[in-house]
């Protein structure tokens, strides 16, 4: 009985453990074309980790135009999505992210499935 008890306990732990390790809930493409297009986001640099920016996304269905400003600098570019990925291309950079909703106005984005260390603020 006892021997049953620990390895009733070891595949409960283990079963513990591994549903923490689960992927992330990322916002679908339906989620994101309801809460970024038509918004402007604020953040800060993930190179430097201090310079500020902000992007204004036009509206539309799956791509659209932004704008933005990086330190004082203005560029402009396009997004659009791909899946449940929001991607944009300005200049010689494209990236695409995935996101956590963490509030109304806030998003956690993902890069290559790791979270970046500064969110995106909506306005």
């Amino acid at each position: 009985m006892k021997i049953a008890a620990k390895k009733i306990g070891a595949v409960a732990c283990v079963l513990v453990v591994a549903s923490g390790a689960q992927a992330q809930d990322f916002m679908s493409q339906k989620e994101l074309l309801a809460t970024i297009p038509g918004a402007t986001v604020r953040s800060v640099s993930n190179q430097d980790n201090k310079t500020p920016w902000v992007q204004a996304y036009s509206s539309g269905r799956k791509k659209g135009k932004l704008a933005g400003n990086f330190g004082g600098d203005t560029y402009d570019g396009e997004w659009y999505v791909d899946g449940d990925a929001w991607c944009e291309k300005t200049g010689d950079w494209t990236g695409c992210f995935q996101f956590v909703r963490i509030s109304e106005k806030e998003l956690q984005p993902y890069k290559d499935g790791r979270p970046r260390k500064h969110t995106w603020k909506l306005e």
